[in-house]
């Protein structure tokens, strides 16, 4: 087996977390794959794996050149392309992993402009509120929103999305318009279920305002706090994409209007490497859509 072969092979391995499931997946023997590792580990003097019963992982030296590996079959990869004519070409499956409300409002639009330029890209999307394990899932492409937790993972800044504050008419009604920051936290605030503070942050040019909130509902997705603020259930913090289609029927108005909340980043991550190929070019074209969808009506 030639080294970029062995390289691949090891890549998989590595990704799967298992010689069983790697060789499953290219569909030859368990023997053979824990065979050719062990011979890769031979050419190179080094153990990649630390092996138990239950589990294997990447050691130090392992985890290097799992880093090393995936940059060099991406750059041949290219090579191969660009030796073919295929370069500007991007074939193959694409999966992505993101929230459903981000998934809903700001992927699926764009997937179908994407493939109208990219038409030989296949996608496969995992709509999840809480956190992928994009490694174990094989997410090409994941994007995440407000602060990045997992240090472990790559990741690209595309856009600080501005939140505003909203409400329904008839909660409003109900229970006042507030006047200024400070009253907010006499009203029933919508919170998402994973935010590390109940502190809201709002300014107004030079001004700038922490309340503490609180409200009787929480929630993990932003379609689900949405839907509560519609019912009049509170005031809910949220970018404008969320909530674009209560804007034109007046379901939710915005409250405190000179006020924004504290923006929301965009980030795409990704397992190692360099971000390459139809990976790249999808970030680079949601990047580009983004510069108009985190506009605040």
């Amino acid at each position: 087996m030639d080294r970029i072969d062995a390289m691949r092979l090891f890549v998989r391995v590595a990704d799967a977390g298992s010689f069983s499931r790697a060789a499953a997946d290219i569909g030859i023997g368990q023997p053979t794959v824990s065979r050719r590792i062990q011979d890769l580990e031979s050419q190179l003097d080094a153990v990649l794996f630390l092996r138990t019963t239950r589990a294997l992982s990447l050691t130090e030296a392992g985890e290097r050149f799992y880093r090393r590996a995936v940059d060099i079959l991406a750059e041949y990869d290219e090579a191969e392309a660009e030796a073919r004519g295929l370069e500007h070409e991007p074939v193959g499956l694409l999966r992505l992993s993101c929230s459903h409300s981000f998934a809903r409002h700001v992927i699926a639009p764009e997937i179908a402009s994407f493939m109208r330029i990219y038409p030989h890209v296949k996608f496969d999307v995992i709509g999840d509120d809480s956190l992928t394990d994009i490694v174990g899932e094989g997410v090409d492409l994941a994007f995440r929103l407000g602060e990045l937790t997992d240090s472990s993972l790559m990741a690209k800044k595309l856009a600080d999305a501005p939140r505003a504050l909203w409400a329904s008419p008839a909660y409003l009604e109900r229970r006042g318009n507030p006047q200024t920051p400070a009253d907010l936290a006499k009203h029933d605030a919508l919170i998402f279920r994973h935010a590390r503070s109940t502190i809201w942050t709002l300014t107004n040019g030079n001004q700038k305002e922490d309340v503490t909130v609180d409200g009787p509902f929480r929630a993990s997705g932003g379609e689900i706090l949405q839907q509560a603020a519609e019912d009049g259930l509170g005031i809910l913090m949220a970018p404008g994409w969320l909530v674009s289609n209560c804007l034109g029927s007046n379901t939710l108005v915005r409250v405190l209007p000179d006020w924004n909340a504290q923006s929301l980043s965009i980030h795409a991550v990704w397992a190692a490497g360099k971000l390459r190929g139809k990976a790249k070019l999808f970030a680079d074209h949601l990047a580009d859509s983004l510069k108009s969808k985190t506009q605040i009506c």
